[in-house]
């Protein structure tokens, strides 16, 4: 598993510089890189919102909606790869209609095999905290890598901390989140 991440830092730090030294586009955040596009797990979703009582909602510039039958999150690239972190803008917010998490500016760590995020409840910052555990993906055409995102164990235990949720943070951990396409310009 270590070998493929550092893989895919690898390839990853050779589309990012070769973007940076093209040069981006001017974004709401900044100087955009590129993007990473999560093609959620629907039945993920379903469990969240249906069985978890979650809402689910785009922070800008990130973005969630359907594209034809896939449900995807997508959100600007920024900044320039520095120790295999790709640095992200935007992000999403889970509510329970009293509560609010907002889950913002997410890193890929590549040397870690990590996804974190910066993290507030209601409005009051409580930290970064790793949100996904990346596994092996399949290649995706228009993709510098791919990852499998499964929810840490550390999340798990957060959003139960949250919402007190009617499950375990041991039966969330690991939940397939959906594959992350990472392509920068």
């Amino acid at each position: 598993m270590r070998s493929f991440l550092r893989r895919v830092g690898f390839v990853t730090a050779v589309a990012v510089l070769g973007a940076v030294a093209v040069g981006g586009t001017a974004g709401a955040a900044g100087l955009a890189r590129g993007a990473t596009t999560v093609t959620l797990n629907q039945a993920t979703i379903g469990v969240v919102v249906n069985d978890l009582g979650l809402a689910p909602a785009a922070l800008k510039p990130g973005s969630l909606g359907m594209n034809g039958s896939d449900l995807q999150a997508a959100f600007p690239i920024v900044g320039n790869l520095k120790g295999g972190i790709i640095k992200h803008t935007g992000g999403l917010s889970l509510s329970d209609g009293s509560t609010t998490l907002a889950l913002t500016n997410y890193f890929i760590d590549t040397n870690e095999g990590v996804l974190t995020a910066k993290a507030s409840v209601d409005g009051v910052e409580v930290g970064r905290i790793p949100l996904f555990d990346l596994g092996a993906a399949p290649a995706q055409t228009g993709c510098a890598a791919t990852a499998q995102l499964g929810l840490s164990f550390d999340a798990a235990t957060a959003l139960d901390a949250v919402f007190d949720l009617p499950v375990e943070p041991e039966d969330l951990a690991g939940a397939d989140f959906g594959i992350a396409c990472v392509a920068p310009r």
